[in-house]
């Protein structure tokens, strides 16, 4: 009780200094992104550039020499701001060197210390990655921001096919794996400029107890397809509000103003509560031990009544008090003789059971009532039809 007389004091204080304004909703990133439906978020890529083989046979060859053409086309989709998937197609031609038991050297052509031969061969190459955007993760996303980097991770199918006198398929085809920064530069909200820098490896050359090894830079485009940006639950703000001089000075002194008025309230709370509470007597208004009940216009005592009727005669047989059984009727239903009648009936009715049962006739009296037993009215009519014992005074 005390804090509530404390909240409420305050509450009536402050309230004249709050100044009601609007709450906003704005988007809240930290509560997380909203998932978009699966059609949105897709995207292709179209990319190229050159490649270099890295292998150390592949050393012999002059570097320029090694630096040689690659494009591929990706297809993908972004589930979340940070995590993608691209699928792949891409065709490379790769210069290098080779021993005289490659698929693939130039036979004519010696290259380093002659015991290596000139090596072209072209690879068809079929591939998956999964994304991860590092800005995003870092940096948190943003809409329109305008440089993102991502690293990705991936497998590819090759197809080799030999360069001589013409194209000629290798059925030697192997896994590779790949890993690699995808730089993006957005330059509209539908299209990104790419750098692609990568490093693959697979093995391919029948001569080499090593992988195959290439690093490679793609330049190209990246083209967005339906809904590609992402929405973050939408949360209540409450607004702050900036008070004046003046309103904190008031505000102050109603603050003390409050103090005060909480010290007396708990002031007055504890003389209250140490204030010794006067005692009375009262005296205790004895109810009947037992009321016996009667259906409309009977003074039958019967039924559950009767086992009642019993279990109160087995109770005072052994005392020596006297009791008064008096017999009511509703006034709602019935004259006033049958009623009379109803009443004399219920009480010496429950005196036969009574002296039956063991109880002395010389103890029990009997009267009537012609009021109602009770005050609930014509629709509890029947609580009105009874008989009560009480102990005679």
């Amino acid at each position: 009780m005390k804090k509530i007389l404390l909240a409420a004091l305050l509450c009536a204080t402050l309230t004249p200094c709050v100044k009601a304004q609007e709450v906003t909703y704005v988007e809240d990133p930290t509560q997380g992104y909203l998932f978009n439906k699966f059609s949105d978020n897709w995207f292709i890529q179209l990319e190229a550039g050159g490649n270099l083989l890295m292998t150390p046979n592949d050393t012999k060859e002059k570097f320029f020499k090694r630096i040689q053409p690659q494009v591929e086309l990706n297809v993908g989709k972004w589930f979340s701001p940070l995590i993608g998937v691209r699928a792949s197609v891409g065709f490379a031609r790769y210069k290098g060197a080779g021993d005289a038991t490659s698929d693939y050297i130039q036979s004519s052509a010696a290259c380093g210390d002659n015991s290596f031969y000139h090596e072209i061969y072209y690879k068809l190459n079929f591939g998956g990655d999964v994304m991860l955007n590092l800005t995003n993760w870092w940096c948190g996303y943003k809409a329109d921001r305008v440089y993102n980097a991502s690293l990705y991770g991936g497998v590819m199918v090759n197809v080799p096919y030999a360069d001589q006198d013409g194209l000629k398929k290798i059925n030697k085809k192997n896994l590779g794996v790949r890993v690699g920064l995808l730089n993006s530069f957005a330059v509209s909200k539908r299209v990104d400029l790419l750098l692609d820098i990568r490093y693959g490896a697979d093995q391919m050359m029948s001569e080499r107890n090593t992988m195959n090894q290439s690093l490679a830079a793609l330049v190209g485009f990246t083209y967005k397809f339906k809904k590609s940006e992402w929405k973050a639950p939408i949360v209540p703000v409450c607004p702050t509000y900036k008070y004046t001089d003046a309103e904190g000075d008031a505000l102050v002194a109603r603050l003390q103003a409050a103090d005060g008025k909480i010290a007396d309230l708990e002031r007055q709370l504890r003389d209250c509560m140490n204030r010794p509470v006067p005692t009375a007597t009262v005296e205790k208004e004895e109810g009947p031990i037992a009321t016996i009940y009667f259906p409309i216009g009977s003074s039958k005592v019967q039924g559950v009544q009767g086992k009642v009727a019993k279990a109160v005669a087995n109770a005072i047989s052994g005392s020596d008090d006297k009791y008064v059984i008096t017999g009511w009727a509703d006034n709602y239903t019935g004259s006033a003789k049958v009623n009379d009648n109803l009443r004399k009936n219920r009480a010496a009715n429950v005196k036969k059971v009574l002296v039956k049962n063991g109880v002395a006739s010389d103890r029990l009296e009997t009267t009537t009532s012609s009021d109602n037993l009770t005050s609930y009215g014509a629709k509890s009519a029947s609580l009105d039809r009874a008989a009560t014992i009480t102990v005679a005074k």
